[in-house]
Order: structure tokens, then C-alpha cells, then sequence
């Protein structure tokens, strides 16, 4: 009989260091995910900082270079309405029908429109191929670190299961609840 009780408390005591073993393992996975969880947002900040960066870099000098492109554009339209409009004022002197140069101001709007879209075009392209070293770094260490937390989740999980079965397992069963050990939930 003292051979049996000594055998139970023996396992008892096994079980139970077996249990506030991993109890903190879980404590030190769950703190290690939320710290990695942490660094992972801290990098995606970053990323969005430093894109933002870029794209209104990429904006504004593409808006100053296309400016003056349609500065450049808007004068040589000028140029071949005023044209238009004096070739067409003396064509209208002559043959007396007065033709205002209607054609030529809406030949004007429509190059200045496809002038704007050409420009719009060109910035979005401009800002979509452009794509710095550091964003692939960027993007390449969210990636390793998003494996490590989902790696590091795993291991969680594992450990709660292992837990969960040792709480479970006798003789610790008849005690758990008053020794205070309760089921830890997965993530």
C-alpha cells in the first residue's frame, strides 16, 4: 500500500512540474508571438511610410517634368489656334461668312485633354514600376517575419495541447481544478 501511495505521489509531482513547465512555456511562446506580431506591424508602418515617400517623390517630380511638358504643349496649341484663327479670320474676310474658329477651340480642349490623360497615364505607370530596394526588403522581412509568428503560433499551440492532455491525464485530473489548473484555449 505505501509502495502505491509513494508510486502516485511520485507521478503526482511529475505531472504537476510537467504541467508548471509548460504552463510558462506557454507565458514565454504567447509573449514572443505578440512581440513578433509587434515587429511585423512596426515593418508594415514602415513599408506605408516609406511607399507614401516615394510616391509623392515619384508624383511631384513627374507633375514638375509634365508641367512643362504641357506648358510646352498648351503654348504650341496657342500658337496653332492663334494660327488657325488668323488664317481662318482672313478666309472669312475674303470669302465673307464669318467662320469664328469654333473648330479650332475644340481641337484645343481635346488636345489639352489628351495632353491631361497622357500626363495622369504616366504618373500612375511611373509610380507602379518604380519599386525601390528597400520596399522588396521591406516586403521580403514582413514576409519572413509573418512565417516566424505563424511558425511561433504552431509551437503555441502544440505546447497548449500538450497542456491541455496533462491536465487531463491522472492523477493530476482529480486536482486540477483545485491546484488551479484550468484549459488554455488555441490560437
Amino acid at each position: 500500500v505505501f509502495a502505491v501511495l509513494s508510486y502516485i505521489i511520485i507521478v503526482f509531482l511529475f505531472q504537476y512540474h510537467k504541467v508548471v513547465n509548460l504552463k510558462e512555456s506557454i507565458k514565454s511562446s504567447y509573449s514572443a508571438i505578440e512581440i513578433k506580431e509587434q515587429y511585423v506591424e512596426k515593418l508594415i508602418v514602415q513599408l506605408r511610410e516609406l511607399t507614401d515617400k516615394i510616391v509623392d517623390h515619384e508624383l511631384k517630380m513627374s507633375v514638375r517634368k509634365n508641367v512643362s511638358e504641357l506648358l510646352e504643349e498648351k503654348k504650341s496649341v496657342n500658337n496653332l489656334t492663334n494660327d488657325e484663327n488668323k488664317a481662318n479670320h482672313s478666309e472669312s474676310k475674303r470669302k465673307s461668312y464669318g467662320e469664328s474658329g469654333n473648330f479650332s477651340k475644340h481641337e484645343y480642349s481635346t488636345k489639352l485633354e489628351e495632353t491631361k490623360n497622357k500626363i495622369i497615364e504616366e504618373i500612375e505607370r511611373d509610380t507602379n514600376i518604380t519599386a525601390d530596394q528597400s520596399i522588396k526588403d521591406l516586403i521580403a522581412e514582413i514576409k519572413e517575419s509573418e512565417v516566424l509568428v505563424a511558425n511561433q503560433k504552431l509551437h503555441y499551440n502544440e505546447m497548449v495541447s500538450q497542456y491541455n492532455k496533462t491536465i487531463y491525464s491522472l492523477p493530476l485530473a482529480l486536482l486540477r481544478t483545485t491546484l488551479g489548473h484550468s484549459e488554455i484555449n488555441y490560437l
